[in-house]
């Protein structure tokens, strides 16, 4: 089907184990999440590619008999408006210097979860794109003077997507493990809180409520 807008993206830092790291230090919240949706702030694209490439065929007997098809890589590239300086830096793994307060690039990067969600063409569909395990890198900072125009630039993350952290998740029907969901909120079987528990390492959700709320960090 059809998909139109981004509603909100939300993310959350995941320790080695693949569980939710609620800690307003060590990640993004109290609760653990962090909904990029406050004032003058949230998301102008989120991309996804190599989701599935193209089968190589295999001939025999002057006929195509079968298909080999790669494992599925998927990679992202989002433009923030005006991102939380600090969000940003933690999704990239950049710690604070406690001498200076700058921040600074730390490897190895953090696992970042991600729901990415858009909506139907007549806005009464929500379409949620997850990923449990991405690595995300800020590629270039782009500055210019203003003039009698504002030069302003956009925040651009770079990510990619590895395999979730958990075996026993984004499981397909013959439990193959794959690195990418998505779902549709009319699906007779969607649970939008066994979605967010399962891409955000045991996140519980308000079963009264459909949307979340966290406050955003200073």
């Amino acid at each position: 089907m059809s998909k139109h807008n981004i509603v909100k993206a939300t993310f959350a830092l995941l320790d080695e184990n693949g569980d939710l790291i609620k800690d307003p230090t060590k990640g993004l919240s109290d609760d653990g999440i962090y909904v990029a949706d406050h004032q003058g702030e949230g998301f102008s694209q989120i991309n996804v590619s190599a989701i599935e490439a193209a089968g190589v065929a295999g001939w025999g007997n002057g006929q195509v008999k079968r298909t080999a098809y790669g494992k599925s890589m998927p990679t992202l590239a989002l433009t923030a408006l005006d991102l939380d300086f600090k969000i940003n830096q933690m999704l990239k793994g950049f710690t604070q210097n406690p001498n200076t307060g700058a921040w600074v690039r730390q490897l190895p990067k953090p696992h970042v979860a991600m729901i990415a969600e858009s909506q139907s063409l007549d806005g009464d569909i929500s379409i949620y794109e997850c990923f449990n395990n991405i690595e995300f890198v800020e590629e270039a900072s782009n500055n210019s003077t203003d003039t009698n125009n504002e030069a302003a630039y956009s925040t651009a993350l770079n990510g990619t997507v590895l395999a979730p952290l958990k075996p026993d998740i984004f499981l397909a029907a013959n439990g193959v493990q794959q690195p990418y969901m998505i779902a549709k909120s009319n699906d007779a079987n969607f649970k939008l809180d066994k979605l967010y528990a399962e891409v955000f390492g045991g996140y519980v959700l308000n079963p009264a409520s459909t949307t979340t709320t966290t406050v955003k960090p200073h």
